[in-house]
């Protein structure tokens, strides 16, 4: 988890005729990640079958598709029980390490720097720093966002102490497409659960209990 601020600027939300615009000019422009087909249920893209009720599971490739993120209604995902903000699209420009990523906004215009709500990853090297067990696995493992559409949802409170944007991932639509659920099933990541940002904590703990039981990832490999 990286502890260096980050500035973000203030959005400014677009119309939808404005947005439709801009997400024409965005997929024209040369050099911008281009969207694939929208996938049929049972359908396989990046990795096995994606179920569009459970989403991507947690064992083997995880399946991303920008068209399956854009189609999305934001209003079908889960957020904090008193979000501080309304649902983000947008695209990763740059992952950090496996909790945290920099977003450039599709839906409004902004970049911010997202701290994923809920679970710490183990850190990596900085400055020539020795890096946690597991902390290359886990950033390796969000690496596949870089690139990527995501929604971003929120809870009670917007930003840390870093000034960096508290969000939940989403991938799809499915109870496994949310991104935290993914590191913490795989057992790239532990939990990590910071009033008034608790709404996931119980999902989170289950989910970092059927890891832990399973030996997944860090709990088996690190001490």
């Amino acid at each position: 988890m990286s502890n260096r601020p980050r500035a973000w600027r203030r959005s400014l939300a677009l119309s939808a005729p404005r947005l439709l615009a801009a997400l024409s000019l965005l997929a024209a422009l040369p050099g911008c990640p281009r969207t694939t087909a929208a996938p049929d249920a049972g359908s396989e893209l990046d990795g096995g079958p994606y179920d569009p009720v459970q989403g991507n599971g947690y064992e083997g490739a995880i399946s991303l598709d920008d068209a399956r993120v854009m189609a999305l209604d934001p209003r079908t995902l889960q957020s904090g029980a008193t979000p501080c903000r309304g649902p983000l699209l947008g695209r990763v420009s740059r992952i950090v390490d496996g909790d945290t990523m920099h977003v450039n906004g599709v839906s409004e215009i902004g970049e911010w720097d997202i701290r994923f709500i809920g679970v710490n990853a183990p850190e990596i090297s900085h400055m020539g720093s020795t890096p946690d067990c597991f902390g290359n696995e886990a950033t390796v493992f969000t690496n596949q966002l870089a690139g990527r559409l995501v929604w971003l949802t929120f809870d009670a409170g917007c930003n840390d102490p870093y000034d960096r944007t508290l969000a939940y991932v989403w991938v799809g639509g499915g109870t496994g497409d949310l991104w935290q659920r993914q590191l913490l099933r795989r057992g790239f990541v532990r939990t990590l659960s910071i009033d008034p940002n608790t709404s996931f904590a119980g999902v989170f703990e289950g989910e970092q209990s059927t890891a832990e039981a399973a030996g997944a990832g860090l709990w088996s490999a690190c001490p």
